[in-house]
């Protein structure tokens, strides 16, 4: 045999050689392959599986967020709102604070003036409270020099009444030395029936009646005091008025029990007596 032959053999038995160990590897590679894309598969599907069940989650993630999302959403309006509804209330409540502030600076202003007033009106009420009480020390002053010129004028009366006693006494005295130097006194009184007395204890009267005597010209008057108030004939009374005016004396004629009349001696210049004027035994009693 040709060697080329014999080289063409051996090559031809190496290529065979080689062909059965790639066909030997080929059929073991595509078992493997096989199974490893049978693998792939059962993995494809249930990476689909598991993609559908993760879409499906995600979806059901994606619509529990987008509800989410809404809520939040209207959440925020509402929160805007209400955000909008407290800015409005704060401003209304800064126009107060405001108003509020003003109303209390006025009211400052009214509690100064009026602590000026208070002030004031203290100050007034101490000159008012001063002048009263100057007004009423002079008001006592006054009231104890008026006692005082009242106690001089009574006591200045009191001299005037008993000069005046005096001044009738001489007068009658006078009288009656006239009437002896002219021989016309009664037997009556040289018995000393006719002597005027004053009474010791007092008694107090009015005189019920006035009368004047027309063939005389005298005054006579009707007073209710009598024999039971111890009056006799011949008993000088005076006469007085209000608050004590002293206005004449009468002497005692007639007495019965309850009354006596007597004739008017002495009234004081321009006065009269009246019915309702008062009696007395004594003077300053």
């Amino acid at each position: 045999m040709h060697i080329l032959t014999k080289v063409f053999v051996l090559i031809a038995a190496v290529l065979s050689i080689m062909m059965a160990s790639l066909a030997i590897a080929y059929s073991v590679n595509v078992d493997r392959v096989t199974a490893d894309y049978r693998d792939m598969q059962a993995a494809k599907l249930t990476a689909e599986a598991e993609l559908g069940a993760q879409r499906s989650i995600h979806g059901q993630e994606s619509a529990a967020l987008e509800e989410d999302l809404v809520a939040l959403r209207d959440e925020l309006a509402s929160r805007n709102a209400d955000t909008r509804r407290l800015e409005a209330a704060t401003s209304d409540l800064r126009i107060k604070l405001r108003q509020a502030e003003a109303a209390r600076e006025s009211i400052s202003a009214r509690i100064s003036q009026l602590g000026v007033t208070t002030e004031t009106q203290a100050r007034i009420i101490d000159e008012y409270k001063n002048e009263n009480d100057r007004l009423r020390d002079d008001e006592l002053a006054y009231r104890d020099e008026k006692i005082d010129l009242e106690k001089a004028i009574s006591d200045l009366e009191s001299q005037v009444i008993v000069y005046e006693q005096v001044k009738r006494a001489l007068q009658e005295q006078i009288a009656e030395m006239q009437r002896e130097s002219s021989g016309t006194a009664v037997a009556a009184n040289n018995a000393g029936n006719d002597i005027v007395t004053e009474m010791t204890q007092l008694v107090r009267g009015s005189i019920d009646q006035v009368m004047d005597d027309p063939n005389t010209g005298s005054t006579r008057v009707r007073i209710n005091l009598g024999s039971n108030d111890r009056v006799r004939a011949n008993t000088r009374l005076y006469i007085i008025r209000d608050n004590n005016m002293y206005l004449g004396d009468m002497i005692i004629e007639s007495v019965d029990l309850n009354h006596a009349v007597g004739r008017i001696a002495f009234v004081k210049d321009n006065q009269s007596i009246r019915e309702g004027d008062q009696v007395l035994s004594r003077l300053g009693s």
